[in-house]
């Protein structure tokens, strides 16, 4: 049996919730209710967290100063193979 929700939405909200997460609202409450359905929990995913986010804008703005050291695969084999690690 299937069930119809209807929730009042302004659609600015609408249109920045589908540019913001790719997906619309009605796919997002679909996964969010089998989630809990086969056993899943709600949890906030921290990779989307301020503290996280701020971290990809550093890095971001790093690679672009060229502030981020690239190694050759034979400088990077040494590390990985390096026995002090």
């Amino acid at each position: 049996m299937t069930e119809v929700l209807n929730i009042p939405i302004e659609s600015e909200d609408l249109k920045n919730f589908k540019e913001t997460t790719g997906m619309s609202l009605t796919d997002c409450v679909k996964i969010l209710v089998n989630s809990v359905k086969y056993g899943g929990k709600l949890e906030f995913d921290t990779f989307w967290s301020d503290e996280h986010l701020a971290k990809l804008q550093k890095s971001i703005r790093e690679i672009e100063e060229g502030k981020v050291v690239s190694f050759s695969d034979e400088e990077w084999e040494k590390f990985i193979n390096a026995e002090d690690i």
